[in-house]
């Protein structure tokens, strides 16, 4: 089903919200289906997934990749055959985007505490940036899930005209208070870590272990005891969520997920609402850490409230917020129904 992937390369700088310039940024993408202005539908993924929205998976307990293979498919939601899709990496994730982890042209080694920090805003801008280079200037529907929601929000407002519609699942304008506490200690912790050495580490010395303990905070966010029994019914979630934690903190970049949890933790998207031209659906589910249904409820009053066209869907639990991309067949008629009514 992939059309194509690649890895772009922008030849111009990059303006930050922080005011500094980003030097030879890169995005990586990948295509399902055949794209098209006016057409697509742009697919912005959450804080710990890769671009690679359908996969393959990897050999590993931690599955960066195919995350939307419920979502985006034959007969699902989001067909490619009928409505092509990209997906775009966020700048910050280490997974083909100018991260942490990236090397320096100039001296070869990785950029770590010189990369400038990152913000929503920053990622909107580099996606808009990737879908100008692949030469679409208006899509059918920006759809993001938890940090790639924020971000889609922020480019609807950004450029106004690009797109129809925005999804964003598992989002509200702000990650609650206990959250982007939670989020901002990242950088705490691994600069307390003697192996992170100040973002300066090889990644065959990499802070592990404070990754592994910051992988298994984030699952308590992630699953609920009712979904975890439900996905393992033969009852070793915990060893399960180990097996998880250890190979995060194997393959995710530390200083790059400090960054993005950074990122993500100081982001609140409700000063966009009034430039928002695009419908929006907000998808909420029931027992979701991340976006409790009554943030996703007040986010919907205030988008109301700017004069966006808005619509608040919220499923039936166990609605967690890793069900929300594997338990998506509540989910398909009330999705498809909105991207077929948009455009």
């Amino acid at each position: 089903m992939i059309q194509a992937t690649g890895i772009h390369l922008f030849t111009a700088l990059l303006p930050l919200e922080e005011g500094e310039l980003l030097r030879n940024p890169q995005v990586a993408w990948e295509t399902y289906g055949e794209p098209c202005d006016g057409k697509a539908v742009v697919l912005l993924h959450d804080l710990s997934h890769s671009h690679r929205a359908l996969g393959p998976a990897e050999d590993s307990a931690y599955q960066p990749s195919g995350w939307a293979r419920a979502l985006v498919g034959p007969g699902l939601a989001i067909d490619p055959g009928v409505t092509p899709v990209v997906s775009v990496g966020l700048l910050g994730s280490p997974f083909g985007n100018t991260c942490a982890a990236t090397s320096d042209p100039e001296t070869g080694e990785r950029l770590g505490p010189n990369l400038p920090p990152l913000t929503v805003l920053d990622m909107a801008r580099g996606v808009s940036a990737l879908l100008r280079s692949r030469g679409l200037t208006h899509v059918r529907a920006l759809v993001g899930v938890g940090l790639g929601a924020h971000v889609a929000l922020r480019l609807a407002a950004l450029f106004p005209d690009l797109s129809d519609a925005v999804v964003a699942i598992g989002a509200a304008r702000a990650l609650p208070e206990g959250v982007r506490e939670r989020l901002g200690l990242a950088w705490q912790l691994l600069r307390a870590d003697p192996d992170f050495r100040e973002g300066l580490y090889e990644q065959e010395s990499a802070p592990r272990r404070t990754m592994r303990r910051l992988r298994l905070d984030f699952q308590r966010l992630l699953y609920g005891r009712e979904y975890l029994a439900r996905l393992y019914p033969e009852g070793d979630a915990a060893g399960r969520l180990e097996a998880e934690a250890e190979a995060f903190a194997e393959t995710f970049d530390a200083a790059s997920w400090a960054m993005l949890c950074s990122a993500y933790a100081g982001s609140d998207v409700a000063d966009a609402f009034p430039r928002i031209r695009a419908r929006v659906l907000l998808v909420a589910g029931a027992s979701d850490a991340l976006a409790p249904v009554s943030r996703v409820r007040d986010t919907y009053h205030l988008l109301s409230a700017a004069g966006v066209s808005a619509r608040l869907l919220e499923l039936p639990g166990p609605g967690d917020h890793a069900a929300l991309l594997t338990d998506t067949k509540q989910l398909h008629a009330p999705l498809g129904d909105f991207l077929r009514r948009v455009g």
